[in-house]
């Protein structure tokens, strides 16, 4: 078990910025990459809000579906589906529902500014 002192040296090896031989380059190097590739990848807001304050969790949805374009898809079809059944003029709480299609409306635009910018990565 590593005391306090034996932690601090483990961990500064990895943090410290002091030159490495040449051996260890390659695995520093794969090391960067990869975190490099995983720093590109979609850029997806966490969450839209609208401005009486209903939030829209997009990292949940796209982390459901698999994908920000598969989200996309799903909120899109949700809103499709309220619109041809009559709107929200079909609801009891028709203010309720005009806020929710505001915020899948919001959350639609940030989902294609997202999937559009990992199809150019990927």
């Amino acid at each position: 078990m590593l005391d306090r002192g034996d932690a601090m040296n483990a961990l500064s090896r990895f943090c410290s910025f002091r030159y490495s031989p040449p051996r260890r380059f390659p695995a520093i190097a794969a090391i960067g990459l990869i975190c490099a590739a995983a720093h590109a990848q979609t850029q997806c807001p966490g969450y839209v809000e609208t401005d009486a304050g209903s939030a829209f969790d997009i990292a949940s949805i796209i982390r459901d579906t698999g994908s920000p374009q598969s989200a996309l898809d799903k909120v899109r079809g949700a809103v499709a589906r309220v619109n041809a059944g009559g709107g929200c003029s079909i609801f009891r709480d028709r203010l309720a529902c005009e806020e929710t299609l505001t915020l899948a409306n919001k959350a639609i635009a940030a989902l294609q500014a997202c999937a559009s910018t990992g199809a150019r990565h990927g």
